[in-house]
């Protein structure tokens, strides 16, 4: 991530300076501004002008005019130019200490971070400016990735043309003029190292030469080695022995190879301002030289440090600093060293990085050479790579069943907050526990007694509650031996009541259990459970293929539903979806919602629990009270039998919680199941539905790309960045929710959630990696 600065600098030292402050994220408007002043300085003009003159002097081998070089080393030593140079670099720091400057430095240090990469544009039309010591400003310490350009206050973008597809190296035009007294062949080989770099080489060429290159070919990037001045603010150029060239004279061939894609001109000479300032006028995106005259010793280290970090990857401010920092080890021999190399920006332009300029294709897919950072063709492209790695990730982790307690957790809240309790229970329970088993033997009805509920009670039991108007009877006790004589004849009689069998469950362990032989197959439910791994009973299987000892295929709970909706006609769809009346129960597949499971044995539904329990009377109080008062509880009721308080046929239900306190018995979720059956087809609650495994993918497949495209979108404001990707889940949970409470659809969250996490993190990863 990237900042601008952008600091105009209007007046002259004489008068002072109006300086104007903008702040903003590299490719985009300036979030803020603000103006303050510089105080006239002419102390500071006097020691810079002192610094030039005695730099100029000092007895080195000069990148600039050979004949006129003075080599006798006699009138400044250099001890005088170290001290001279720190006393410009004092007074320079105490005039940005300036009170009057205090606004526009204070808002520099809040607004920028030490971690961001900043690019800071120095912008007047005073050459003063230029060559003053910008890195010596003590606000470079504090920021590592801080560096300072120079730009004038005429500038223009201009569109660059796209590199053809198979050009995928950088395009250097590399002119070596006038070498006298210089080692220019440390910079050729410098340049032939480059491993992506395609250099053509022009030694000493002649004036037509150089304009048929600029004219005729494209170029990345023009280097220039050998000696150079400046002449009134006009850049000249060494090309031979005999040929002196300003940038005036070469102006139409550098506008070409400008429109042709030009962006970056590196002058490895002497004192180029000037040159920069010519090229400036042309619009060159950037171009970088030396302020005074520099040492052949120290060209040479320049540009072999700025060429191993720009083509290594590091941004061309950061490798024009790294390379410039790189000189202050020559500053006992060459003072002020490391103030020498600057970049002369165009303000219109984003510097491009190496791998912009190679655009080499089937790579990275972002761009940062265009004038907005992504375009919307490339970020579709980046957009896409990251959705469809996520989702293969993703997908995978769902197969493996990591989201599966999650999402069903959720589930279990849902229906805790969005379930309607029905308009009536429909259901009453009969339950049998130890006191009713006492009761039992007391009373002399437990002969031939197996199990918890004797033949005799239920002799006494059945006639009681069919004179009382029960819709139907069902006993959810094991019984899987005949009926004594007395209760068969009793039961034959009472076409509503049913009794359980138990279906095998390989995986589960479970053996077969036949229901009494004395009763008809339309008379029998089986009473096997679907358990979730963490104990939960959440769906209920209303259908399954019949064994050899339990011969039916039909749920307890779905007969005793029926008998209470009859004659509501049931039938099952060509799709194999089972349907009462108007309503569709969907099938639940292995896969379905959050689940993953190995398999989705028979034909099973999500239930949809209400939030009363059904109403319940003991065994023994059913028993001994009296008919008026039993028939008021049974009448047009189901009436369901079963052991209540022993801890196997204890189970936790979406609404418990997981609390072992709140674990209902088996007889109870029947009644809850049968009761909400009743409930959907009366249209009192909603059926609970999910998506295929198709659009859940698609689902996913949404958030991943939302998570990737907030990182590029919001990519230069973390604090942003950070709290959208936080409430994105947010909303995810929320539209679940309202899917649900309105609808009854379950829509998985932690999977898209998941998602657009994973997404956010590699978009920043790919992000980075490619800038």
């Amino acid at each position: 991530m990237t900042k601008l600065v952008i600091l105009k600098f209007n007046g002259n030292f004489e008068s002072g300076f109006q300086v104007s402050l903008e702040i903003g994220q590299e490719g985009q408007a300036a979030d803020l501004g603000c103006q303050g002043t510089l105080p006239p300085a002419l102390k500071l003009s006097q020691y810079l002008g002192q610094w030039q003159q005695q730099y100029s002097q000092l007895d080195q081998n000069y990148r600039i005019k050979p004949q006129h070089i003075i080599y006798d080393g006699s009138i400044f030593p250099q001890t005088q130019l170290v001290a001279c140079a720190k006393q410009l670099e004092w007074e320079f720091q105490k005039w940005l200490d300036s009170s009057s400057f205090y606004a526009v430095d204070k808002h520099l240090r809040a607004e920028l971070h030490r971690q961001e990469t900043i690019r800071m544009l120095i912008c007047s039309d005073l050459p003063e400016i230029y060559q003053l010591p910008w890195c010596c400003w003590d606000l470079l310490d504090d920021y590592p990735n801080l560096e300072i350009a120079i730009s004038n206050f005429d500038f223009q973008r201009l569109s660059i043309p796209a590199k053809k597809r198979q050009q995928s190296k950088v395009r250097i035009l590399a002119i070596l003029g006038d070498g006298r007294g210089l080692n220019l062949d440390a910079d050729r080989d410098f340049l032939q190292s480059l491993r992506d770099g395609e250099v053509v080489f022009l030694v000493e060429p002649t004036p037509q030469e150089l304009n048929a290159h600029l004219w005729h070919q494209t170029w990345d990037i023009i280097f220039f080695g050998g000696h150079s001045r400046t002449v009134d603010r006009q850049g000249v150029l060494y090309l031979n022995r005999q040929d002196r060239l300003t940038i005036e004279q070469l102006k139409h061939g550098f506008q070409q190879a400008i429109a042709s894609g030009l962006q970056l001109a590196i002058f490895n000479s002497c004192d180029g301002l000037g040159i920069a300032e010519e090229l400036g006028k042309l619009f060159l995106p950037q171009s970088i030289v030396m302020r005074m005259p520099i040492p052949d010793i120290m060209a040479q280290e320049f540009i072999k440090h700025f060429l191993q970090a720009y083509a290594g990857g590091k941004p061309l401010y950061l490798a024009t600093k790294i390379a410039r920092q790189q000189l202050q080890s020559w500053e006992n021999k060459y003072p002020g060293a490391s103030w020498l190399p600057t970049i002369y920006q165009n303000p219109a332009v984003i510097p491009p990085n190496w791998a912009n300029l190679r655009k080499k294709s089937g790579f990275l897919p972002f761009d940062t050479s265009k004038n907005q950072l992504y375009s919307v063709r490339q970020s579709l492209a980046s957009t896409t790579i990251i959705t469809t790695i996520t989702v293969v990730v993703v997908w995978l982790i769902q197969s493996w069943g990591w989201l599966e307690a999650s999402e069903l957790k959720l589930y279990d809240r849902l229906l805790s907050w969005g379930s309607i309790s029905p308009v009536e229970q429909r259901v009453l329970v009969v339950t049998i526990d130890d006191r009713d088993i006492q009761y039992q033997h007391d009373q002399g009805m437990a002969l031939n007694m197996r199990g918890s509920l004797a033949d005799s009670a239920l002799e006494q039991l059945l006639p009681k509650l069919q004179a009382g108007g029960a819709k139907a009877i069902a006993s959810d006790v094991i019984h899987d031996f005949p009926f004594s004589a007395e209760l068969n004849n009793i039961v034959a009689q009472t076409d509503n009541f049913l009794a359980i069998c138990r279906l095998k469950i390989e995986q589960s362990q479970l053996v077969s259990i036949p229901a009494p032989d004395q009763l008809p197959l339309e008379q029998v439910g089986f009473s096997n459970w679907a358990i979730d791994n963490d104990g939960t009973v959440r769906r209920q299987i209303l259908g399954m293929s019949p064994d050899d000892v339990c011969q039916t295929s039909v749920s307890l709970s779905l007969r005793l539903a029926l008998k209470y909706l009859e004659p509501i006609k049931v039938e099952y769809q060509p799709q194999g979806v089972l349907q009462i009346g108007t309503t569709h129960f969907p099938k639940l597949q292995a896969t379905s919602g959050g689940y993953n499971l190995p398999e989705a044995q028979g034909y099973q539904t999500l239930l949809n629990y209400p939030q009363v329990m059904p109403a319940t009377i003991s065994l023994r109080d059913a028993l001994t009270m009296s008919s008026d008062a039993l028939d008021s509880l049974v009448r047009n009721k189901l009436v369901l039998i079963g052991v209540k308080g022993y801890n196997q046929d204890l189970h936790y239900t979406p609404l418990s919680g997981g609390q072992q306190a709140k674990r209902q018995p088996g007889v109870i979720i029947h009644a809850q199941i049968a009761n909400s059956i009743i409930s959907t087809v009366l249209g009192e609650q909603r059926v609970i539905w999910w998506f295929c495994d198709r659009w859940e993918i698609l689902w996913i497949a949404l958030w991943s790309m939302i998570g990737s495209s907030i990182v590029l979108a919001i990519r230069y404001a973390p604090l942003k960045l950070f709290v959208t990707v936080l409430l994105a889940p947010v909303l995810i949970f929320a539209l679940g929710w309202l899917l649900f409470v309105t609808t009854g659809g379950w829509l998985i969250a932690f999977a898209p959630s998941l998602a657009l996490f994973l997404a956010a993190a590699i978009a920043t990863i790919y992000q980075q990696f490619a800038e």
